[in-house]
């Protein structure tokens, strides 16, 4: 009886509404579109109280299809009666012209949100955080502060939805921007003051998109990250500077305000409600100093970890009264936020502190205008070296007769003293040679004696003395330091190389002083030298163009020659620009190298390949999102190259690419790296070879030779029971060097050269050892005997 009763009264009431309806043209037009659902919208046209009927024809007429064909009229009713509430309970209601009470008050959602009960829970939560607060923004404000822990919703990527509605939002106790933006909406909205969700498809470095809150107070809009109260207080917020550099007339890159109001424009992304572009006030809003860089600091737990509020400091140390100071965002925060900093040009310390852990890092201002530094609490990387890249050891010498030390020493004295044309053609006593067949590893050593107190080195001992690395016109000085305590073989070398590059001399002079304590010290791996290499210019490329290879044989020459190094210790490592540097030297030349690391950079086309490194150690190291010139993108084919030349084997190929997660290009974990890399030894000497020509520098690979590299040709060599295994591709000329450490020469070669097989009688010659020595410099690299090719033709 009560459901008849019921339903005869809404036939009566939709009845009497048609019969004197008193909405506009607007709303009829609305109704039309309303299909099943126009009787709950006429009903709730029929009952509001006539002072809220501006109210429900504003609602009706504005509201999107999806909502006339589906809300009741007890829900319309029901919200347009608090929002009426709301406004005549503000102490400010006077200063909200009508227009925003209708279009920022009054409407019962923002975007696309689900339609449900949010607002009866949220308006008895709100109302107490605001009962002393005499403005819309001081309301605003307290609700930002409050509400989220009040309600226990904070940031979370691991949110069901991003458009969730509050009641949503409250279940799950996690939301993103958008959800906490509409959060904050729907609660200022309960409280009188307007509000509305704000967002930009995606920021101008295309890092993604970003929502946050604008609230109407003394005449104008105020915006506020949701959730993220800043102590400075409205028009404040860590994406101030990011929304300073949108763009209005780029729908992708501008700025939008949420309006139920019909504005004919629609948000990029899927908000299901129109838009108004209010890109020109934020852009106005760039207000920082020309003569300083955005520093943007991340602090994170572990690698990968989470983000944790830690204490920073950012001070100088070109610039001694310069220290800034400042709290890192945490979890709670937008995962796009960061603690930023304003700092003039100059070289800087960047201190974390949090848990009882510190961690420091290096930045230099006056690079880029905007850089991101991403501090790891526990910033340890783990590479794990293979045992086979550990355990190389030359031979064991066996002793050889005084007297023949001493012709030894001075037949091969002579030779390193006779101009180029005698050395030629030089013949040493068969007798010498015979030495040579019988105490390879003694003669060698005498060998090398004589090569380093030969006069023609007099120039690079000058150099070495000055710290200067030469070739041709090119020169590139260096700084030497000492760590630890010297190995049985001699001292370890690592060559680092600073970031910089294609920047004023002062710049690049700043980069390199960072490279010079960059690495932090590893007395634990044994004792070495750590080189810190300028670049011979301030050029784009000043570490990876033809003059660097040469530059850097001459470095470690020097070392050789005169630094009591190991050659089978000898590493090299860069960042950024050095890391291209490394990139670049590691591949071509890694036969120099017991293990090569590199830093925030990426292969370089037509320099760089990957087939070269089948036995040394390679690691890279970059930042996720370290997008720039389309470094993670290259190092991930990198990677995929590598794992595709390895197969199923895991004796070659040891090269890792760590990508470390929510890094940029700066502050990268690796100045720990010289102890994982220290354990590595190179082997002078690898069975199977695969060498890609990438330039006409380049005229030794290990065991391999050609007088006339070019690009693309190329020689994969094995070295096995005396069977010499080669093939060639558009290569004219080659020769392979052989010693008693790859073949027994008491028994012929075998040379299998594109399938072509032929057998060869050697003979060790002291004259081969020693012309090794003058072109490479090296004990390890020196050969004593060289098979030429016969190769037909330049294309095989």
């Amino acid at each position: 009886m009560k459901k008849f009763l019921s339903t005869a009264l809404l036939i009566v009431v939709v009845q009497s509404v048609f019969a004197n309806p008193w909405w506009s043209d607007s709303v009829d037009h609305a109704l039309a579109r309303a299909g099943t659902n126009r009787d709950q919208l006429v009903r709730a046209l029929g009952q509001a109280p006539t002072e809220q009927r501006d109210g429900l024809q504003f609602l009706v007429t504005n509201m999107p299809d999806f909502d006339l064909t589906s809300l009741s009229s007890d829900f319309l009713l029901h919200h347009l009666a608090m929002g009426y509430s709301a406004y005549a309970k503000a102490p400010w209601r006077g200063g909200i012209p009508k227009e925003i009470f209708l279009n920022d008050i009054l409407p019962y959602a923002c975007i696309n949100e689900t339609r449900d009960d949010s607002a009866e829970v949220l308006a008895t939560k709100c109302a107490p955080l605001v009962a002393d607060c005499q403005t819309s923004g001081a309301a605003a404000q307290r609700l930002n502060e409050k509400l989220f822990d009040l309600v226990n919703v904070h940031y979370n990527t691991k949110r069901p939805k991003s458009t969730q509605s509050p009641l949503e939002s409250m279940s799950c106790h996690m939301a993103t921007c958008t959800g906490l933006s509409i959060l904050l909406v729907d609660a200022c909205r309960l409280a009188g003051v307007p509000a509305r969700v704000v967002g930009i498809p995606n920021w101008i470095d295309n890092r993604g998109n970003h929502t946050w809150v604008e609230v109407w107070d003394n005449g104008r809009w105020h915006f506020l990250g949701a959730s993220e109260p800043d102590p400075k207080g409205l028009d404040h917020a860590w994406f101030e500077h990011d929304a300073s550099l949108a763009r209005g007339d780029e729908p992708e890159h501008a700025i939008y305000a949420a309006s139920f109001w019909q504005t004919g424009l629609a948000y990029p992304l899927d908000w299901g409600v129109n838009v108004v572009n209010v890109t020109d006030r934020y852009a106005r809003r760039a207000d920082e100093p020309d003569d300083r860089d955005r520093l943007l600091v991340t602090v994170v737990d572990k690698l990968g970890g989470r983000r944790v509020a830690a204490q920073v400091a950012v001070c100088g140390v070109t610039n001694l009264h310069m220290c800034l100071y400042g709290i890192s965002r945490d979890e709670k925060t937008d995962q796009n936020s960061a603690l930023a900093f304003q700092v003039p040009r100059g070289l800087y310390d960047v201190r974390a502190e949090w848990n009882g852990m510190a961690a420091d890092r290096e930045f230099t201002a006056g690079t880029n205008r905007e850089t991101s530094l991403a501090i790891s609490m526990t910033d340890t990387p783990v590479y794990s070296l293979p045992a086979w890249a550990t355990n190389y050891a030359p031979p064991a010498a066996t002793p050889l007769q005084p007297r023949d030390v001493s012709k030894l020493s001075r037949a091969l004295s002579d030779f390193f003293a006779a101009p180029p044309a005698q050395q030629a053609v030089w013949k040493f006593d068969r007798h010498l040679d015979d030495l040579l067949l019988r105490h390879d590893t003694a003669v060698r050593y005498v060998a090398w004696i004589a090569y380093k107190d030969a006069p023609i080195h007099d120039s690079a001992r000058h150099d070495f003395d000055d710290h200067v690395a030469r070739f041709d016109s090119y020169a590139s000085p260096y700084t030497v330091k000492t760590v630890g305590e010297r190995p049985a073989r001699g001292w370890g070398l690592f060559i680092a190389m600073h970031g910089g590059g294609n920047a004023p001399k002062e710049l690049n002079d700043s980069q390199w002083k960072i490279m010079q304590r960059y690495y932090r010290d590893q007395p634990q791996v044994g004792g070495y030298r750590y080189v810190a290499l300028r670049a011979p210019n301030d050029t784009w490329n000043g570490f990876y163009d033809v003059y660097t290879y040469p530059l850097i044989d001459n470095l470690i020459r020097q070392f050789l020659l005169s630094g009591d190094v190991d050659p089978n210790k000898v590493f090299i490592m860069g960042y950024s620009h050095g890391g291209y540097g490394a990139f670049a030297i590691g591949p071509k030349e890694p036969d120099l190298f017991a293990a090569i690391h590199v830093s925030a950079a990426a292969p370089t086309d037509g320099e760089t390949t990957a087939v070269t490194l089948r036995h040394t150690p390679f690691t890279v190291m970059v930042g996720e999102l370290d997008t720039d010139y389309g470094r993670i993108e290259r190092d991930r084919k990198f990677r995929d190259a590598i794992a595709q030349l390895r197969g199923d084997r895991s004796d070659i190929y040891p090269v890792t690419v760590k990508i470390i997660p929510g890094h940029h290009h700066s502050g990268l974990p690796d100045g720990g790296m010289i102890e994982p890399m220290g354990a590595a030894v190179r082997n002078p000497i690898p069975r199977d070879l695969t060498w890609l020509m990438t330039d006409r520098v380049i005229t030794d690979f290990f065991w391999l030779r050609t007088d006339a590299p070019r690009k693309e040709e190329e020689i994969d060599a094995s070295c096995v029971n005396n069977r010499v295994t080669v093939t060639t591709t558009n290569l004219p000329t080659a020769s392979v060097m052989l010693d008693n450490r790859l073949v027994n020469f008491s028994q012929p070669v075998t040379l299998d050269l594109n399938g072509v097989v032929s057998v060869h009688t050697l003979r060790p010659s002291l004259r081969t050892l020693c012309q090794c020595l003058l072109r490479r410099g090296d004990p390890e690299l020196a050969f004593t005997a060289e098979l030429p090719l016969p190769l037909a033709s330049p294309l095989q």
